[in-house]
Formats: structure tokens, C-alpha cells, sequence
């Protein structure tokens, strides 16, 4: 009884994860997940793609070797490997090999390549992660950037009929209303002289002219103290009865006829009428002027209560969008503030990511630690020769003892007088030999 001496190695490693363990980095850490990928890292493994590369590095087959040639090397080798999870965090790689040479090398070959997949997810998520967050990210800013721009123009245009402006609007439009009443007033007063200055042009009485004049005079100047005060303020009565006197004077002037003055009279009017008529060019220039200035402020007023009619109208459209105004503010906040929520997280997220890379690169070194580096057997695993030799003979005896026991116990076969007896129930009379057959 020969048999093939094999040779065993093992290699053992302690997956650490310090990071986990440390209060201040555990939110940063990424496990391995040891326990539960040890299924996948065993098929991974026995891969053709891990025991190719393992086998060209070791120059057990070469990449111009025929197809054939490299399936035995690959399937010699995958028979030859195991791992298994002796703890929780502890991972051992065994080798057996019926030559003791280069199973050190194979062995360090394989656990390189093993830890480069174990560590391969982590390194691959935490680089995906950070690639998605930096574009997502850019994505995010541009979308923010528009919303806060969209924001900032819709404010701009709108920026008189915004809702925090509308009680400043309300009172605005109050104050326009009430300055336009007192425009409209100034405006009937002179529109009123105006036609009051415009009669009197028309006349060629010049005592009349006075009387004209100083009524003209008075009425803009009650309109104007009309539009501040009240009725009964002493400025407007005093003003009133100025007036008053000027409009009968006036009155008893036209309505008196030239026959009924008094040849007294008639001098004294005669007189007054020369000296008039000297002055009468000098007049008509000044009724002239009183025209023109009465016309030119009933045209001021006219065009400044066009724009108050115009500002309030503005302003009471204002007033009455500021309920539209306000509902597009809000979706205009609302999209800007879920835009800034967004780029926040991610910014967070991917700064988060970068901490975690560096994380892993700062401990990368100290990641995996080899608790049993890969050894060159001194001696077969395989049990002595003389082993094999005591363990056949023990085992032939057992066999033999069983069997014989077997046969004794399902043979039904008679061999004793005794057992007729106890069977029929009955002695037995004689016993007749076995008879040979006669040639």
C-alpha cells in the first residue's frame, strides 16, 4: 500500500477594521464584511481570472500555452487551494502541493491577489461614491444657481408690488389719492379763472379790468387756500369777503346805466375813465399775461393730475396682484430652498466620501495583517507507510470478525439433535450417517 506524499501551507490573515472601533471615525469607516462575503471570496478565489494571474506570475503556464495545457494548470491549482473563516475577522488559505518548492511564493502570491479583492468593493464603492457625489454635485450647483437667479429677477421686476411692500403701497396709494383731490380742486379753481380772465378779455370796459383782475386774483388764491384749510379757517373768510366786495362792485358797475349818473358824477367818471384809458395798452398787456399764466397752470394741473391718475392706478394694480405675487414668491422659495437642501446633502455626502478615501488610504497599511506568512513545509502531510500497514491489518480483523458474526447470525441451517428436537417437539430414535455414492 503506497500512496503520493503531499505537502501542506497555510497562510493566515486578521482582517482589522481600527476605524470602527475609534468613536470619533466609526461614522467613516467601511466594514469588509468579512462573514458575509466569505462565500463570494471563496468562488473568487478559484477564479480562472485569480489563478491565471497567479500562475503566469509563478511561471507555472504561460500566455502562449495551449488552452488544454492551462485548464490542468487552473484546475490543479483550484484543487489544490481552500479558505475558510476560522474567526470572526480571521480568514486562512491552504495549500497542498505534492512538492514542498515554491509553495511559499504560490502561497504569497495567492493571499496578494486574495487582499486585493478583499479590499477591492471598498475601494471601488468609495471611488464610485465620489465620482456620482462630485457629478451629481455639479449638477445640483447648476440647478441651485438658476433657482437663486430666478428668485433674484422676479424680485427685481417686481420689486414695487413684492408683499412686504404692500402696506408701504397702501399708504402710498392713500397719500396719491388725497394729493390728487386737492390737484382736482386747484385744477376747477383755475380752469374757473381762466374762464373768469378770458371773459374779461372779452370786455373793453377797463374800470371793469380792475375789478376783473382782482377777482381773478382772489378766486385762485381762495381755490389754493381751499385745497389746505376749511371753510371756516379765517384766511378762506377773509379772502371770501374780498371777493364778495369785488363781485358787487362789479355788479353795480355793469348794471348801472350811463344816463342815470349825475353830472357830478359824470366829471369824476370821466376823469377816471381818461386816466384808465391812458393806461388802458398798459392794462390789456397784464390781461394778457394773467391769461397766459392762468392757461399755463390750468396745463401743469391738468398734466400732474393725469400722472396722479395714472400712479394710482399703478398702485392699486399693485396692491390688488400682491395676493399673485405672494404664490409665486412662495413656489420660487419653496424650489430654491429644496435646491439648497439638496446641494447641502450631497455637499456633505461627498465631503464625507473624501474623508472616508483618505480614511482608507491612511489605513490601508495596517488594514490587513498577517498573522501567518506562507511557509515552505518541512515534511509531508501525509501519514508513515507503517501507519498505512497496522491501520489494513486492524481493519482486515474487523472486517473478518464482522462478517463471520454476520453469517452465524442469518444461517438457519439444522446441526444438532438438540435443535430437532426443540423445533419438532419429539425425541429422536436414530440417526442415519451420511452415505457415500458407490462408483
Amino acid at each position: 500500500m503506497f500512496t503520493d506524499k503531499q505537502y501542506a501551507s497555510h497562510t493566515s490573515m486578521l482582517v482589522q477594521e481600527t476605524a470602527s472601533l475609534n468613536p470619533f471615525l466609526e461614522d467613516l469607516a467601511v466594514s469588509a464584511n468579512v462573514e458575509g462575503r466569505m462565500e463570494a471570496l471563496t468562488t473568487l478565489l478559484h477564479s480562472r481570472h485569480v489563478l491565471s494571474e497567479v500562475a503566469i506570475e509563478q511561471g507555472l503556464m504561460f500566455e502562449t500555452d495551449s488552452a488544454s495545457k492551462k485548464e490542468q494548470v487552473i484546475n490543479r491549482l483550484s484543487a489544490s487551494l481552500s479558505v475558510r473563516q476560522v474567526g470572526k475577522d480571521l480568514i486562512r488559505i491552504d495549500y497542498k502541493s505534492p512538492n514542498p518548492q515554491g509553495m511559499s511564493q504560490l502561497l504569497e502570491t495567492v493571499s496578494k491577489h486574495f487582499v486585493e479583492q478583499l479590499l477591492a468593493p471598498e475601494r471601488s464603492s468609495i471611488k464610485e461614491s465620489e465620482r456620482f457625489l462630485r457629478e451629481h454635485l455639479s449638477l445640483s450647483s447648476m440647478e441651485l444657481e438658476e433657482a437663486e437667479e430666478a428668485l433674484a429677477n422676479y424680485r427685481t421686476q417686481h420689486a414695487d408690488a413684492l408683499p412686504e411692500q404692500h402696506s408701504a403701497n397702501i399708504e402710498r396709494l392713500s397719500q396719491v389719492r388725497q394729493r390728487l383731490i386737492e390737484r382736482e380742486a386747484e385744477l376747477a379753481g383755475a380752469k374757473q379763472s381762466l374762464g373768469s380772465i378770458d371773459q374779461q378779455l372779452s370786455r373793453t370796459n377797463p374800470v371793469l379790468t380792475r375789478l376783473e383782475e382782482q377777482i381773478v386774483l382772489n378766486r385762485a388764491e381762495l381755490a389754493t387756500l381751499m385745497s389746505r384749510y376749511t371753510e371756516g379757517h379765517s384766511k378762506v373768510l377773509a379772502v371770501k369777503r374780498v371777493l364778495r366786495h369785488l363781485e358787487e362792485e362789479r355788479a353795480q358797475v355793469l348794471a348801472q346805466p350811463e344816463s342815470a349818473v349825475s353830472n357830478h358824477d359824470s366829471s369824476a367818471l370821466l376823469q377816471q375813465q381818461i386816466s384808465i384809458t391812458e393806461s388802458n395798452g398798459e392794462m390789456l398787456i397784464v390781461q394778457v399775461e394773467a391769461l397766459m399764466i392762468a392757461r399755463q397752470r390750468v396745463d401743469a394741473l391738468a398734466e400732474e393730475v393725469s400722472q396722479l391718475r395714472s400712479l394710482a392706478s399703478s398702485l392699486q394694480r399693485q396692491v390688488g396682484s400682491v395676493g399673485e405675487q405672494e404664490k409665486q414668491l412662495r413656489i420660487l422659495n419653496r424650489n430654491l430652498r429644496v435646491k439648497r437642501s439638496l446641494y447641502e446633502n450631497l455637499l456633505t455626502r461627498y465631503e464625507m466620501a473624501q474623508v472616508t478615501g483618505a480614511l482608507g488610504v491612511f489605513e490601508q497599511s495596517d488594514r490587513i495583517k498577517i498573522i501567518d506568512r506562507p511557509y515552505t513545509p518541512s515534511g509531508p502531510s501525509t501519514l508513515p507507510l507503517w501507519m498505512f500497514v497496522v491501520a489494513g491489518l486492524v481493519g482486515g480483523i474487523a472486517l473478518g470478525i464482522s462478517l463471520a458474526v454476520i453469517a452465524e447470525l442469518t444461517d438457519s441451517s439444522l446441526r444438532t439433535i438438540k435443535e430437532i428436537e426443540d423445533i419438532a417437539g419429539v425425541s429422536v430414535l436414530s440417526r442415519i450417517p451420511p452415505l457415500k455414492e458407490s462408483h
